[in-house]
């Protein structure tokens, strides 16, 4: 027994080691590491003595019931045919776990850059949007229509045609009209005409009128006076107006303030004056 020659193999279920005698290459046997039948292969360089009659091999064990634990294995009471020593040295770990970890990562991965990717893409697709939006209000030129109140509305809209411009209500009545004085030559202010005016509601009266600029430089602090003539035929009173900048060659209105009450026949200008740039 001594002289016989052992070879090794490995089980085609499990790749653990087995360790035999020559004599018992071809045989079935169960597996020491798994439980799994495997056949003892000798290898291809090994010239194998046809093997005796030996006693079949034991059944495999039951599978487990459901809901039960499979009892460990027993390696070392394992029944084997007569002469076999098999190796009882642990089976290499598989490369299932490994496999399985690369994988995760890479699935990992792969969801990671998607997310990433469509975060990125929403926001370029939200930017994008709010832009063209922005071109296509601009190349429309619409603004929206301020509401108006119900005063302003108007009762019916005609069928065609534009509409009517709203009548305007007089705030107050022409009591006199004036005559301003001619231009002298050289002179570059000139009030062009005025009139009297009254509130149509209380006594409040003023004068109104329009000044110029004839020259090419602006004027600034314009004061103008007018002589006041009473309707009781009192004179002596005054109103006054004063205007801040006159642009060169230009035209402003002015409206000058009226103290007392008792009514107004007429009124002269009596000084015209401001200071040229």
């Amino acid at each position: 027994m001594s002289e016989e020659a052992f070879l090794r193999c490995a089980c085609s279920y499990c790749q653990g080691h087995l360790e035999f005698p020559a004599h018992a290459a071809g045989i079935t046997t169960t597996c020491p590491h798994c439980g799994v039948e495997t056949t003892l292969v000798a290898p291809e360089s090994v010239a194998v003595p046809p093997s005796a009659a030996l006693p079949p091999p034991p059944p495999p064990p039951p599978p487990p019931s459901a809901g039960r634990t499979p009892p460990p294995v027993a390696v070392s009471p394992v029944a084997t045919p007569a002469g076999v020593v098999v190796d009882t040295s642990p089976a290499p770990a598989g490369p299932t776990g490994a496999k399985l970890k690369k994988i995760l990562r890479v699935v990992w991965s792969v969801l990671v850059t998607i997310v990433v990717v469509g975060v990125i893409g929403l926001k370029v697709w939200n930017k994008y949007r709010k832009v063209g939006q922005a071109v296509e209000a601009v190349k429309g030129g619409s603004k929206p229509e301020e509401a108006k109140s119900p005063s302003e509305a108007p009762a019916s809209a005609p069928s065609s045609g534009p509409l009517p411009a709203p009548a305007t209500v007089p705030t107050s009545v022409v009591v006199a009209q004036g005559t301003p004085p001619a231009r002298k030559p050289g002179e570059d202010l000139q009030v062009l005409g005025f009139e009297i005016q009254k509130a149509r509601d209380g006594n409040l009266q003023y004068i109104v009128g329009v000044v110029t600029n004839h020259s090419g430089r602006q004027f600034f602090n314009v004061k103008l006076e007018f002589e006041l003539t009473r309707k009781d035929g009192k004179s002596g009173d005054v109103a006054t107006d004063s205007i801040r900048n006159l642009a060169p060659n230009a035209g402003v209105a002015f409206k000058a303030s009226i103290i007392g009450t008792a009514p107004v026949a007429s009124a002269k200008l009596a000084k015209l004056a401001g200071d040229k740039e």
